[in-house]
């Protein structure tokens, strides 16, 4: 698993093995219900200061002022799609 949004997976103790970010313990339908309004709660903030910076004038001392919303955004949607590729169910044989 690579770095995503503001997540970093925990190393493993062997140097072959693929990182991992977390991992469900239980997986029951109450855990999944969680996991999916967090990435959503992610979706809908990603969503929500979008619309404010297309609405909003923002007073630029230089070009680089509106990098940190952009990055917030950017961050936010990542995470999301974390979580919710994290929810995929097992492949079928």
């Amino acid at each position: 698993m690579k770095p995503i949004g503001s997540f970093y997976p925990l190393p493993t103790e062997f140097t072959n093995a693929e990182h991992v970010l977390f991992a469900f313990a239980v997986d029951t339908p109450k855990q999944r219900r969680a996991v999916h309004d967090e990435a959503m709660s992610r979706l809908k903030a990603a969503s929500l200061l979008s619309e404010a910076l297309l609405t909003t004038v923002v007073e630029s001392p230089d070009e680089q002022t509106h990098v940190a919303f952009v990055e917030a955004i950017a961050i936010l949607s990542r995470d999301a799609l974390g979580l919710f590729e994290v929810m995929k169910p097992p492949e079928v044989l």
